[in-house]
């Protein structure tokens, strides 16, 4: 894995158009996010404007995430909503991962990125990516935010077997569908249109 602290070269150097170096590729990363985000309409504006607005650390997070879940297919879309929810509730959540993007090694396991972050005085945080991720929800304050259902990776392991718990009969948010046709028997249908008023009859009386 790359050990620069960023996923640019973020010098500062002049090149000519009066904007840095920094400038133009943070506009570069926030159009690539913006480009991938656009795949995930269940995101509010709020969590694309902060993926895009921090690109960089945007990139980070989704990388250490991939590193301390042991899971290369994590979505794009979710690590946004994850990641605007700790960006909002701690003012320090940027440089905080930046520096736990830079202890990062090449094939380092999750259990070896736990014990070199709280090493380094991060453990609690890269503790809390995780549980988000595995739970599904975030913790801010006394409060915990649900970012995710039936995407939380607690339930990965039996998804060949087992539906998410819930109330719902087909699955998480399956009311939000429109319900399946009811099956109705042919002489119930015969009776139900014998029933039916004679509309014309009525009308020209």
């Amino acid at each position: 894995m790359d050990k620069n602290p960023s996923l640019f070269d973020l010098t500062t150097q002049k090149n000519g158009t009066g904007f840095s170096r920094r400038d133009m590729l943070k506009g570069v990363g926030s159009a690539m996010v913006a480009a991938t985000l656009l795949g995930f309409p269940f995101l509010t504006q709020a969590e694309k404007d902060t993926a895009t607005g921090d690109p960089v650390i945007f990139s980070q997070f989704f990388m250490i995430s991939q590193a301390i879940t042991e899971h290369q297919d994590l979505s794009p879309g979710m690590s946004a909503r994850f990641f605007n929810a700790f960006y909002q509730g701690n003012p320090q959540f940027p440089a905080q991962v930046s520096k736990l993007y830079s202890l990062l090694q090449p094939n380092l396991r999750a259990k070896q990125f736990q014990e070199i972050a709280k090493q380094n005085g991060l453990g609690d945080l890269l503790t809390s990516i995780i549980t988000g991720w595995y739970t599904g929800t975030v913790k801010n304050g006394t409060d915990s935010i649900l970012i995710a259902y039936k995407d939380a990776l607690m339930y990965r392991p039996v998804s060949d077997g087992l539906i998410v718990p819930t109330y719902c009969g087909n699955g998480p948010l399956w009311f939000t569908a429109a319900p399946p046709a009811a099956s109705m028997p042919e002489y119930m249908k015969e009776e139900r249109l014998k029933a039916t008023p004679d509309l014309d009859n009525t009308s020209k009386a």
